[in-house]
């Protein structure tokens, strides 16, 4: 599932979001970059940027076999 954490753009912020859309999640990233971090406009690098810092973890992780 798609998830994003401002840290991993070098923020000094807690905002971490998951959403299994991942345009709905980036939509949520712009609002929160907007509101939170007082950007007017998201520029093509920034957003490029924040593609990369997304990540996509499929899995559940290794606590996944205790509810198997």
């Amino acid at each position: 599932m798609p998830s994003f954490k401002c840290r991993d753009m070098g923020m000094d912020d807690n905002f971490e979001i998951i959403d299994d859309n991942g345009e709905e999640l980036i939509k949520i990233v712009e609002l929160h970059a907007k509101n939170s971090h007082n950007l007017k406009e998201i520029s093509p690098e920034m957003m490029g940027n924040i593609k990369k810092a997304i990540k996509d973890d499929d899995n559940c992780g290794t606590s996944c076999s205790d509810y198997a």
